[in-house]
């Protein structure tokens, strides 16, 4: 029988080990958690726009929401996010490939051959972190993504399409995103689309002084919108709302400055006015060629509703249109002006850097855990070794650095070494004890590392 010496122990694996976190007293391998993560999406373009409103939740009822994130997740089997903004519409799943949540989303909606875009792990992240900074939207910095990325996450943990587990991958989307606004100095700007309406505004009023005006929807947009109004000088202002008594209670500063009314009463009646602005959010378009706009005079329509609230085919010939795919065209524009390719170059080393220091983070955060676990375990052994009737002056002491000591050469060992370099380690030292305490030492720590090195994983280890 060959002779095999002394036990080989390798105690840097536990450091190598992926790294992990607990949420409500379950262990979570972060990297695992990264590496089962699947997206899919697809950014509004004009050539797509139908497609992006048939694949989109937003503008649904709740109890239709609910209903079909449900039941994707149901036909899943498995956690699923949905997420629709300005321009993009996507889908998170996790333990699920692109391809079967591609397939699961199309037979919720009935679609076929979206041109979805894949991405799969810390890709997700990393996607997630540019759209929610608002580097893959109209305006760069925009803090309105933010905001619904925040509320979707929130609504998904609400109803439990996200488990604690896989929220917290979305926590660090939000973590990181914070890093990368305050590299770019996004942090005072405002919501992309208000920018794109403001700039509109401003120069339509520049050549008209006075406009009678018409906003549809007194939401967070809709208020917005006649704030910017009321900024630009603008005093004959007609707000149009599903309910005007609920609304004006809501903003009641600036109902007191407009005129309110319902939309079954604003349909009634062909009405004379010089600029639309739409912010409805419905699932599919309020006006069209059944429910004509009710503006009979020439007139500027301006529609910044996701998905499009007015269809062209609801307009006559002298209304003139700004929809989404003329917003598209004008973010375009102002992204050469921005020299948005030098912008988006800039924050892919960013997020490099943050994506390094958050992976990082995590290994450091398992290499402290083990650290501490050596070092705590030396020190009762210390105690123990204490105990000896044979120590006399500052050996109690002297024994306690030495458990010091030893747990620092044991953490320092980069690879496998031999239990034997544990009894040269400790017969060799020159502190001042007996053969018998070091026998002892040597040991009592030989044989709780070959303990620790019999263990499967750090979570075995300290628990």
């Amino acid at each position: 029988m060959d002779f095999l010496g002394a036990p080989k122990i390798d105690l840097s694996r536990f450091f190598n080990e992926a790294p992990s976190h607990e949420i409500n007293g379950k262990k979570i391998d972060a990297k695992s958690l990264m590496d089962s993560v699947s997206m899919i999406s697809l950014k509004l373009d004009s050539e797509n726009v139908e497609q992006a409103k048939s694949i989109t939740t937003e503008g649904l009822p709740l109890e239709q929401r609910l209903e079909f994130v449900q039941g994707l997740k149901s036909s899943i089997k498995h956690d699923v996010f949905e997420l629709s903004t300005c321009n993009r519409v996507l889908y998170v799943g996790f333990s699920v490939e692109p391809d079967e949540l591609e397939k699961h989303v199309n037979q919720q909606t009935g679609q076929s051959n979206v041109p979805f875009v894949h991405t799969k792990g810390l890709d997700v992240w990393r996607k997630l972190v540019k759209i929610c900074s608002g580097l893959d939207s109209f305006m760069m910095g925009e803090l309105q993504i933010m905001g619904q990325f925040r509320d979707a996450v929130s609504w998904h943990r609400e109803h439990d399409f996200i488990d604690m587990a896989n929220g917290s991958f979305f926590d660090h989307v939000i973590s990181a995103n914070r890093v990368l606004r305050k590299e770019f100095g996004f942090t005072q700007t405002t919501e992309s689309m208000l920018n794109l309406a403001t700039n509109a505004l401003e120069e339509i009023i520049s050549q008209n002084t006075e406009l009678s005006c018409t906003v549809l929807g007194f939401g967070e947009m809709g208020s917005k919108a006649v704030e910017t109004l009321l900024d630009l000088g603008q005093t004959q202002i007609c707000v149009v709302s599903r309910s005007p008594e609920q609304s004006a209670l809501r903003h009641p500063l600036l109902a007191k400055q407009v005129e309110m009314k319902s939309f079954d009463s604003w349909n009634t009646t062909a009405t004379a006015t010089d600029l639309v602005v739409s912010t409805i959010r419905n699932k599919s378009a309020t006006y069209h060629k059944g429910l004509p706009l009710p503006v009979s005079s020439k007139s500027i329509v301006m529609d910044f509703a996701w998905p499009p609230s007015i269809e062209p085919g609801s307009m006559k010939p002298f209304h003139v249109h700004y929809g989404m795919e003329h917003w598209i065209r004008v973010s375009r524009k102002l992204g050469i002006e921005w020299d948005y390719d030098a912008t988006i170059q800039k924050s892919e080393f960013l997020l490099d850097e943050i994506e390094s220091r958050f992976m990082t983070a995590l290994t450091q955060r398992t290499q402290a855990k083990f650290r501490a676990f050596m070092y705590s375990t030396m020190e009762d052994l210390a105690k123990q070794w204490s105990s000896f009737e044979s120590l006399n002056g500052d050996q109690p002491q002297q024994l306690s650095a030495f458990s010091r000591e030893i747990a620092t050469w044991l953490c320092n060992q980069e690879g496998p070494f031999s239990s034997d370099e544990i009894d040269k380690l400790v017969l060799r030292t020159n502190r001042p004890f007996d053969s018998k305490i070091l026998e002892r030492v040597s040991s009592d720590v030989r044989k709780t590392v070959l303990d620790i090195n019999g263990k499967s994983s750090l979570s075995e280890v300290i628990s």
